[in-house]
């Protein structure tokens, strides 16, 4: 967790400094429109988990279209979900769990069309992640910390509307992060479900927000 409180507090003094940086440039060229702030909150592990889900992004758009991008992650596991198809790390019932993490990412455009407006991006990524998991009847349960790195690929398209109004600023994101964990946990039993070593994991995230 201290770790975990170091990153964040690293991660926020960075973002501060590229954000006067980008302000300065911003006054320089005299054209606001290329430099844009942006917030979501994301949809994708929220609709796995019953909404249990405070989690979002905040960011930079630059002139040339990459994107620095801060995801907060804090997701309450439900034991449907890690029971499901889409969950490799459990295998079995009876077990939920927390996600806690942040994660920085630098994104690339790939491919741009519809002036500009729809971009597939690649980001390369440094985080750090907390990780538990309890059984529901059982007095057993596994924590693990960790940094990463990774690489996500995503699509993102601002003013789905196509509007000139206020709603101009909305848009949406569809990722698809991958990460290894620099310190995974170990393959773990819990009662009679195994929660399989977590070197590489990966998310869906469906990200809605505003780009101002």
């Amino acid at each position: 967790m201290k770790k975990i409180i170091l990153f964040t507090i690293c991660v926020i003094l960075k973002i501060n400094v590229i954000a006067q940086q980008l302000e300065t440039v911003e006054n320089n060229t005299h054209n606001s429109s290329d430099i844009n702030f942006f917030i979501a909150y994301d949809f994708g592990e929220a609709a796995f988990n019953r909404f249990q889900s405070l989690s979002g992004e905040i960011g930079v758009s630059l002139p040339n279209k990459h994107l620095i991008r801060l995801v907060h992650m804090n997701v309450n596991l439900t034991e449907e979900h890690l029971k499901s198809d889409f969950v490799t790390t459990v295998e079995g019932e009876n077990v939920e769990g927390k996600m806690l993490g942040l994660e920085a990412f630098y994104s690339f455009p790939l491919i741009k069309w519809q002036e500009d407006n729809q971009v597939i991006y690649l980001s390369p990524s440094l985080g750090a992640y907390k990780n538990k998991y309890w059984h529901t009847e059982l007095d057993e349960n596994l924590e693990q910390s960790s940094f990463t790195t990774g690489v996500e690929l995503s699509y993102r398209e601002t003013n789905p509307f196509k509007t000139k109004s206020a709603l101009k600023g909305l848009y949406y994101t569809v990722s698809i992060p991958l990460r290894v964990h620099f310190n995974p946990h170990e393959k773990t039993q819990l009662g009679n479900t195994t929660i399989s070593k977590n070197t590489f994991d990966n998310n869906i995230w469906f990200f809605m927000g505003y780009q101002f």
